[in-house]
Protein backbone atom coordinates (compact mmCIF):
# COMPACT_ATOMS: atom_id res chain seq x y z
CA UNK A 1 0.00 0.00 0.00
CA UNK A 2 3.09 2.26 0.92
CA UNK A 3 4.06 1.83 -2.64
CA UNK A 4 1.16 2.84 -4.45
CA UNK A 5 0.96 5.79 -2.30
CA UNK A 6 4.48 6.65 -2.88
CA UNK A 7 3.81 6.28 -6.47
CA UNK A 8 1.23 8.16 -7.02
CA UNK A 9 2.60 10.98 -4.59
CA UNK A 10 5.53 11.10 -7.07
CA UNK A 11 2.96 11.32 -9.70
CA UNK A 12 2.03 14.74 -8.40
CA UNK A 13 5.38 16.08 -7.58
CA UNK A 14 5.75 15.40 -11.48
CA UNK A 15 8.47 12.85 -10.41
CA UNK A 16 7.20 9.81 -12.02
CA UNK A 17 5.40 9.23 -15.31
CA UNK A 18 2.08 7.35 -16.11
CA UNK A 19 4.37 5.28 -18.06
CA UNK A 20 5.37 3.66 -14.61
CA UNK A 21 1.31 2.83 -13.83
CA UNK A 22 0.47 -0.38 -13.35
CA UNK A 23 -2.03 -1.73 -16.09
CA UNK A 24 -3.50 -4.55 -14.94
CA UNK A 25 -6.92 -4.50 -15.30
CA UNK A 26 -7.56 -5.27 -11.04
CA UNK A 27 -5.66 -2.29 -9.80
CA UNK A 28 -7.00 -0.26 -12.84
CA UNK A 29 -10.74 -0.79 -11.41
CA UNK A 30 -9.60 -0.67 -7.81
CA UNK A 31 -8.30 3.04 -8.46
CA UNK A 32 -11.16 3.85 -10.72
CA UNK A 33 -13.62 2.55 -7.73
CA UNK A 34 -11.83 4.76 -5.15
CA UNK A 35 -11.20 7.45 -6.86
CA UNK A 36 -15.82 7.59 -7.29
CA UNK A 37 -15.50 6.81 -3.44
CA UNK A 38 -13.17 9.60 -1.96
CA UNK A 39 -15.13 12.03 -4.53
CA UNK A 40 -18.79 11.11 -3.79
CA UNK A 41 -17.56 11.80 -0.06
CA UNK A 42 -16.29 14.93 -0.98
CA UNK A 43 -19.43 16.19 -2.97
CA UNK A 44 -21.39 14.62 0.24
CA UNK A 45 -19.39 17.06 1.97
CA UNK A 46 -20.39 20.51 -0.21
CA UNK A 47 -22.25 22.87 1.30
CA UNK A 48 -24.86 21.93 -2.24
CA UNK A 49 -25.83 19.43 -0.23
CA UNK A 50 -26.52 17.18 -2.68
CA UNK A 51 -28.66 13.72 -2.22
CA UNK A 52 -26.46 10.55 -2.34
CA UNK A 53 -27.88 9.77 -6.25
CA UNK A 54 -26.49 13.34 -7.17
CA UNK A 55 -22.69 12.67 -5.25
CA UNK A 56 -22.56 9.05 -6.64
CA UNK A 57 -23.51 10.51 -10.18
CA UNK A 58 -20.86 13.45 -10.81
CA UNK A 59 -17.64 11.50 -10.31
CA UNK A 60 -19.00 8.59 -12.02
CA UNK A 61 -19.91 11.27 -15.21
CA UNK A 62 -16.26 12.93 -14.97
CA UNK A 63 -14.52 9.45 -14.80
CA UNK A 64 -16.52 8.64 -17.88
CA UNK A 65 -15.96 11.90 -19.89
CA UNK A 66 -12.40 11.99 -18.52
CA UNK A 67 -11.52 8.51 -20.16
CA UNK A 68 -13.54 9.26 -23.11
CA UNK A 69 -11.28 12.30 -23.85
CA UNK A 70 -8.72 10.85 -22.61
CA UNK A 71 -9.16 8.00 -25.03
CA UNK A 72 -9.74 9.96 -28.04
CA UNK A 73 -6.65 12.37 -27.63
CA UNK A 74 -4.84 9.31 -27.41
CA UNK A 75 -5.78 7.46 -30.51
CA UNK A 76 -5.87 11.20 -32.70
CA UNK A 77 -1.83 10.87 -31.61
CA UNK A 78 -1.96 6.97 -32.65
CA UNK A 79 -1.15 5.86 -29.20
CA UNK A 80 -4.24 4.56 -27.88
CA UNK A 81 -1.84 1.68 -26.44
CA UNK A 82 -1.34 4.03 -23.68
CA UNK A 83 -4.74 4.79 -22.67
CA UNK A 84 -4.80 2.35 -19.51
CA UNK A 85 -1.63 3.33 -17.87
CA UNK A 86 -2.93 7.47 -18.45
CA UNK A 87 -6.16 6.96 -17.48
CA UNK A 88 -4.58 5.20 -14.26
CA UNK A 89 -2.14 8.17 -13.76
CA UNK A 90 -5.53 10.39 -13.96
CA UNK A 91 -7.34 8.89 -11.49
CA UNK A 92 -4.64 8.47 -8.89
CA UNK A 93 -3.46 12.05 -9.26
CA UNK A 94 -7.38 13.30 -8.83
CA UNK A 95 -7.52 11.01 -5.62
CA UNK A 96 -4.59 12.75 -4.20
CA UNK A 97 -6.00 16.31 -5.32
CA UNK A 98 -9.53 15.41 -4.06
CA UNK A 99 -8.02 13.85 -0.59
CA UNK A 100 -6.31 17.44 -0.08
CA UNK A 101 -9.14 19.30 -1.35
CA UNK A 102 -11.67 17.54 1.80
CA UNK A 103 -10.09 19.33 4.51
CA UNK A 104 -10.57 22.64 3.10
CA UNK A 105 -14.24 21.64 2.50
CA UNK A 106 -15.30 20.45 5.71
CA UNK A 107 -13.74 23.71 7.23
CA UNK A 108 -15.20 25.98 4.71
CA UNK A 109 -17.90 27.77 6.28
CA UNK A 110 -19.68 29.82 3.06
CA UNK A 111 -21.93 32.15 3.82
CA UNK A 112 -23.56 33.60 0.60
CA UNK A 113 -23.88 37.42 0.46
CA UNK A 114 -21.94 37.46 3.65
CA UNK A 115 -18.65 38.99 4.66
CA UNK A 116 -15.46 37.09 3.43
CA UNK A 117 -12.88 36.72 6.20
CA UNK A 118 -9.10 36.59 5.83
CA UNK A 119 -9.33 32.71 6.53
CA UNK A 120 -11.96 32.48 3.73
CA UNK A 121 -9.71 33.98 1.51
CA UNK A 122 -7.00 31.85 2.77
CA UNK A 123 -9.14 29.04 2.13
CA UNK A 124 -9.89 30.24 -1.32
CA UNK A 125 -6.14 30.60 -2.51
CA UNK A 126 -5.68 27.04 -1.01
CA UNK A 127 -8.49 25.50 -3.53
CA UNK A 128 -7.36 27.57 -6.52
CA UNK A 129 -3.39 26.15 -5.94
CA UNK A 130 -4.66 22.58 -5.43
CA UNK A 131 -6.88 23.52 -8.77
CA UNK A 132 -3.69 24.80 -10.77
CA UNK A 133 -1.79 21.87 -9.29
CA UNK A 134 -3.85 19.31 -11.06
CA UNK A 135 -4.22 21.27 -14.49
CA UNK A 136 -0.36 20.96 -13.75
CA UNK A 137 0.05 17.23 -13.36
CA UNK A 138 -2.46 16.54 -15.96
CA UNK A 139 -1.28 18.74 -18.04
CA UNK A 140 2.09 16.47 -17.14
CA UNK A 141 0.91 13.22 -17.76
CA UNK A 142 -0.62 14.00 -20.93
CA UNK A 143 2.76 15.66 -22.59
CA UNK A 144 4.69 12.26 -21.34
CA UNK A 145 1.77 9.77 -22.79
CA UNK A 146 1.51 12.13 -26.12
CA UNK A 147 5.46 12.68 -26.26
CA UNK A 148 5.11 16.56 -26.30
CA UNK A 149 6.10 19.56 -24.79
CA UNK A 150 4.57 20.14 -21.55
CA UNK A 151 2.68 23.48 -22.24
CA UNK A 152 0.90 21.14 -25.08
CA UNK A 153 0.24 18.82 -22.01
CA UNK A 154 -1.49 21.78 -20.17
CA UNK A 155 -3.11 22.64 -22.99
CA UNK A 156 -4.69 19.08 -23.78
CA UNK A 157 -5.11 18.66 -19.79
CA UNK A 158 -7.58 21.89 -19.75
CA UNK A 159 -9.56 21.00 -22.56
CA UNK A 160 -10.06 17.63 -20.85
CA UNK A 161 -10.74 18.78 -17.29
CA UNK A 162 -13.38 22.08 -18.71
CA UNK A 163 -15.00 18.84 -21.18
CA UNK A 164 -15.69 16.94 -18.10
CA UNK A 165 -16.82 19.92 -15.97
CA UNK A 166 -19.28 21.09 -18.93
CA UNK A 167 -20.74 17.38 -19.33
CA UNK A 168 -21.09 16.46 -15.62
CA UNK A 169 -22.76 20.02 -14.92
CA UNK A 170 -25.23 19.30 -17.93
CA UNK A 171 -26.51 16.63 -17.18
CA UNK A 172 -26.38 16.21 -13.48
CA UNK A 173 -28.54 19.43 -11.61
CA UNK A 174 -27.41 20.24 -8.55
CA UNK A 175 -29.63 22.15 -5.65
CA UNK A 176 -27.95 25.51 -4.73
CA UNK A 177 -26.20 25.86 -1.40
CA UNK A 178 -28.73 26.72 1.35
CA UNK A 179 -28.29 30.37 2.17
Amino acid sequence: MQSIISLFWNLCLLRTGPERMPTVGVFVGLVLLFNVVISTLVALSAPAEPSLLQALSIPTVAAAVLAGSTLLVLRLKNVGHRFTATITALLGADIVITALSWPLLLIADPTPGGPVSGFDWLLIMAQLALVFWWVAIAGFIFSRALTVPMPQGVAVAVFVILASLMVTASVIPLPAAQT
